[in-house]
């Protein structure tokens, strides 16, 4: 899968924020709060990734090595959206009653729209 354009909106934890999660689970799991700590070490496993691709619109989180893809495909996708707010742009793509929402930094938005135009030439495209 080719990677159009990745969402730069979506941050992950960063490492020694992980380290700490880790190293409060593991206090919170020798201290007879075993459920708390799980959480606390399975959470800083945890990374998501947004991106439009040559296949669709991808949703990717990662768990600790295990990856769950999840992908609109481009055929499916009826209308797209631009909602612009601050510095941010909501890209919502609609398939039939149903639909995704993708935050993007506004920066982003020229490369979005050059991804969509390449993938959707007869799109249906709105900016609100």
């Amino acid at each position: 899968m080719k990677v159009l354009c990745d969402s730069d909106a979506v941050k992950d934890m960063s490492k020694w924020t992980r380290a700490a999660a880790v190293a409060l689970g593991a206090v919170l799991m020798y201290n007879a709060h075993i459920a708390l700590g799980l959480i606390c070490v399975i959470g800083a496993g945890i990374s998501r990734r947004l991106y439009l691709s040559d296949a669709g619109a991808v949703r990717e989180t990662r768990a600790w090595g295990r990856v769950v893809r999840r992908v609109l495909p481009w055929k499916d996708v009826k209308r797209v959206t631009f909602a612009y707010r601050g510095g941010m742009v909501m890209l919502l793509l609609e398939s039939g009653a149903t639909g995704w929402k993708m935050p993007f930094l506004r920066s982003q938005s020229g490369q979005i729209q050059d991804a969509i135009e390449e993938m959707m030439p007869d799109a249906d495209i709105e900016i609100i």
